[in-house]
């Protein structure tokens, strides 16, 4: 996802996928973390799980895609 994409994208459901954490699932985007680091500025997503309300991931947008409207 690009930072471009996360306001129209909040609330909704999008696609996150970690080959690390071997999750492919789709989460609600309930909010974008702006953050400096040692190389510069960047974003991080906050994803609630549809299912479990008190459970998010904090992640990286390149883990995250739109979910396109009608499938």
């Amino acid at each position: 996802m690009k930072p471009e994409e996360i306001k129209k994208n909040l609330n909704k459901l999008v696609r996150y996928r970690s080959s690390k954490l071997g999750l492919d699932s789709e989460y609600i985007l309930t909010g974008a973390i702006f953050r400096k680091g040692e190389n510069g500025f960047y974003y991080q997503a906050e994803l609630t799980d549809p299912k479990w309300q008190n459970s998010i991931i904090i992640a990286g947008l390149e883990q995250i895609e739109a979910i396109k409207e009608g499938g």
